[in-house]
């Protein structure tokens, strides 16, 4: 016998099965997420790690950072060349991560532009104490954006 029928309507089932098992690839495993979060401190940091490091090191940061975009995006082509699954790229095809993305991105924008400041103002000890703070809430607003993709998924609501 077969799975209990949810709508009593089999092909709405099949179809409902088929959005849920496409929805999984939404979601990260959690080596991506752990080095996400690693990451994420070690680039909102850079206005602190700057006061450290030596004048003319920026050409290393700047290779540091061609490297993580890079392999970022090797990481997106292979689990979708891997999976055959193409999800849309663009956040507003997503209805209810939208929203939640744009606060991440402010959050983001703010945390940078606050440690910045504070570091400036010779206050890097207190911008050290507000790096993970600031790492934390853009870590779990990224989370959130990507279960509301899941989510959307799973419900159909994906605009093209």
């Amino acid at each position: 016998m077969g799975e209990p029928l949810m709508n009593g309507t089999p092909e709405l089932d099949q179809v409902a099965a088929a959005r849920r098992q496409l929805a999984t690839h939404a979601q990260y495993p959690a080596a991506y997420w752990a080095a996400y979060g690693v990451v994420l401190v070690l680039l909102a940091g850079l206005p602190i790690w700057n006061t450290w490091l030596r004048p003319g090191s920026g050409p290393y940061i700047s290779s540091a950072l061609t490297v993580l975009a890079m392999g970022s995006a090797i990481y997106a082509s292979v689990r979708r060349r891997r999976t055959g699954v193409h999800l849309r790229k663009r956040i507003t095809a997503y209805p209810s991560a939208w929203p939640i993305w744009l606060v991440g991105i402010a959050i983001a924008l703010i945390g940078l532009f606050g440690l910045q400041a504070l570091v400036s103002s010779g206050q890097r000890e207190i911008a050290l104490l507000a790096l993970p703070v600031v790492a934390l809430a853009v870590f779990l607003i990224q989370f959130k954006t990507r279960s509301a993709m899941r989510r959307d998924i799973e419900e159909g609501r994906v605009r093209s």
